[in-house]
């Protein structure tokens, strides 16, 4: 049995190349999309994609570009160290522009009749930079001139710039002051939060095609700070630790697992820091602690024999109670423990707002139910509320099954029927969408119990 079967993999969760069928909407991300989605539809001029070194820009491009292939006519310059006229020859090349003469006057009149005709057949011209910081500056004001090419109402290029903070930095000089006024839209993509670290990778192993794995609470924050909510250090993480546990032949990704992670990846980024900046500190306290027992002994010889004796009657009696709370502690702990454990994820959920709302950028709310779905729904005595920026309606209660739209978080619904899929270990609720009958997962809710 290899590593993928072990765990009900259909393929690797955690492969770092840019793949949009596993993009996470995180909450910068998915506002990134939509903004992205905007711009150019109402034909924005520059639109600028900021993020660190494993944010997810080049996925998030992905996803876009995959939107907009049949719509737009893109261009994608990759390695942008370009001198201004190789630059124009890329992008020529790119939008298949067949020139015979490759003269700058040449190129700027071909690509102007080109994006007319393409303006009277709507389709959007789009020529994206990734990597931007690295463009020389003389390319930069390049890009802001061809920018300037335009009919009287519309912008017929749109272009996008994506880059680490530097770019940001770098716009901001005086020489590319005009550029950096031109830029319309903003995006910053940020890290993860620890629970969006959590969602993130509960969400690619269940895209995989997880089944019994389960990853311990402890490791899952452990992995949150180690890689700071960067995904790319996340993939790195999980994907090491579950060769670790697959070594082991264990279904549970422990703390070890993630310490074995990172000895082995040996990444200057991921590092357990702060065990040896610890040692002056135990040094400093040992020594104010040791001088505090001392001074205290010395008051306590002044003290008389009878004191000392009811001093010590007193403390063993402390001590006693304290051992008994200590067992009531242990027993409470294990009531709660038995009481709250969730196999299928590394940390519980924050207790539920029933003041939720339905996320405003969300271009697909859920759909009302009819009277007659209301009353069954009440009649099961359950609603389910999306917990995630995104989940997926299916038609189906399968993870294979096709997806027929997306709910937005706080949506809610109510719930017609239960299935519990063995394959996957998974509950899918039925529920009212659009008119029809559909299924969402429960690993993407949370359910509301009606009170009779």
């Amino acid at each position: 049995m290899d590593y993928l079967n072990f765990f009900g993999f259909k393929e690797d969760p955690f492969k770092l190349t840019p793949d949009p069928a596993y993009f996470y909407p995180s909450s910068s991300h998915n506002e990134g999309l939509l903004l992205m989605d905007y711009s150019i539809q109402q034909k924005e001029g520059f639109l600028l994609i900021i993020g660190d070194p494993g944010t997810g820009k080049t996925t998030l491009l992905n996803v876009f570009l995959e939107k907009w292939k049949l719509r737009a006519e893109i261009a994608i310059i990759l390695t942008p160290r370009l001198s201004p006229e190789e630059f124009l020859i890329s992008v020529v090349d790119d939008l298949n522009i067949n020139l015979e003469n490759r003269n700058k006057n040449e190129i700027i009149k071909a690509l102007r009749d080109f994006m007319i005709k393409k303006s009277i057949e709507d389709k959007r011209i789009v020529i994206v930079v990734d990597e931007a910081q690295n463009l020389p500056d003389e390319t930069l004001e390049e890009l802001r001139l061809l920018s300037n090419l335009e009919t009287d109402k519309d912008k017929l290029i749109q272009i996008i710039l994506t880059g680490q903070p530097e770019l940001e930095s770098k716009l901001m000089t005086e020489r590319l002051r005009q550029l950096n006024q031109r830029i319309t839209t903003r995006i910053h993509l940020k890290r993860f939060n620890p629970d969006e670290t959590r969602d993130y990778i509960n969400y690619r192993l269940i895209k995989a095609g997880k089944r019994n794995l389960k990853i311990d609470k402890k490791a899952g924050k452990l992995v949150h700070k180690l890689s700071n909510g960067v995904p790319r250090l996340i993939n790195m993480l999980i994907s090491r630790a579950l060769m670790a546990a697959y070594l082991e032949e264990s279904n549970i990704i422990s703390q070890r697992h993630i310490t074995h992670a990172v000895k082995s990846l040996g990444h200057s980024e991921l590092k357990i820091q702060g065990q040896n900046r610890l040692i002056p500190l135990y040094a400093g306290l040992s020594f104010i602690l040791l001088s505090g027992v001392g001074g205290y002994f010395y008051l306590q010889n002044t003290l008389t024999r009878t004191q000392n004796t009811e001093h010590r009657a007193q403390s063993t009696e402390v001590r006693s109670q304290n051992i008994e709370d200590k067992k009531l502690g242990r027993l409470e702990d294990e009531k709660l423990k038995n009481t709250t454990s969730q196999p299928l994820n590394f940390s519980t959920s924050e207790p539920m707002n029933s003041q939720l709302q339905i996320n405003k950028i969300a271009p697909f709310p859920a759909s009302p139910t009819t009277v007659e779905e209301e009353s069954q729904g009440i009649g099961a005595g359950q609603y389910i509320i999306v917990k995630f920026d995104v989940a997926n309606i299916r038609e189906m209660p399968s993870l294979d099954s096709k997806e027929v739209g997306w709910a937005s978080k706080g949506s809610q619904f109510v719930v017609l029927q239960e299935h519990i899929d063995n394959k996957d270990n998974i509950i899918w609720y039925q529920v009212p969408y659009h008119g029809e009958k559909r299924w969402i997962s429960g690993y993407v809710v949370d359910i509301v119990k009606v009170k009779e």
